[in-house]
């Protein structure tokens, strides 16, 4: 509550002060989205800047050894925490890498590893962290609905997490809920040469096994 109220206060000061002097230019092109601000220095679209300054839609964001918070036009607020990476737009945050916090975001979907995440429920704040092999989805308050190609997989509630195998926004695989100790996929039928190759081995292993009790007791195994 008290981390809210001073974040509140934070971008509220910055309001006052942005309409007697104005909006600062960020490096991005188009119009401003939002307004990021930190306590170092982070990238917008690859310059070096620090807050607050104003995000464009599209702007990719970078941040270092502090994490940024940005507060949209929309009323959503969004924590890209320390060395992660993401593209805000107006309607949609795409995930690079990292962790992200979100809260008021009903109509603001995250989008990473192919997955779509959203708050199913009003007021719901969640965090979203992405590696390379996984995705984590934990739900602080409300619903979180998660779905893939528009269908949806699960729902992440009040105080509980889910973990997906990370399969990348791009690869065209379907990403599924990490499961521990889970058993190796299952391969295709083997061929019928492959087959043969099989049993005919299979049935030198007994012949070698049968031939050698049979030597031991002195007869012939045929």
């Amino acid at each position: 509550m008290i981390r809210k109220l001073i974040i509140s206060l934070s971008f509220s000061a910055i309001f006052v002060v942005y309409g007697f002097a104005g909006p600062r230019n960020g490096p991005a092109a188009g119009a401003p989205v939002g307004i990021a601000l930190s306590t170092g220095a982070f990238t917008i679209d690859g310059a070096s800047v620090v807050g607050p300054i104003d995000v464009a839609d599209g702007a990719e964001l970078h941040t270092t050894v502090a994490p940024s918070d940005v507060h949209l036009e929309n009323g959503v607020d969004v924590r890209l925490a320390t060395r992660s990476a993401a593209a805000l737009y107006e309607d949609r945050v795409i995930l690079r890498e990292g962790a992200v916090r979100l809260n008021h975001f009903d109509n603001y979907p995250v989008q990473v590893g192919g997955l779509t995440v959203q708050a199913d429920t009003s007021g719901t704040e969640a965090i979203i962290r992405a590696t390379p092999k996984s995705i984590e989805i934990a739900s602080i308050g409300g619903t979180v609905r998660v779905s893939d190609a528009g269908a949806l997989m699960t729902r992440v509630f009040a105080g509980t997490k889910m973990t997906f195998q990370n399969s990348g926004a791009n690869s065209g695989q379907t990403a599924q809920p990490a499961q521990t100790g889970a058993a190796p996929a299952e391969k295709g039928p083997l061929s019928d040469k492959k087959a043969i190759l099989w049993a005919a081995g299979i049935c030198a292993v007994g012949a070698i096994v049968v031939g050698s009790i049979a030597a031991a007791q002195g007869k012939s195994p045929f």
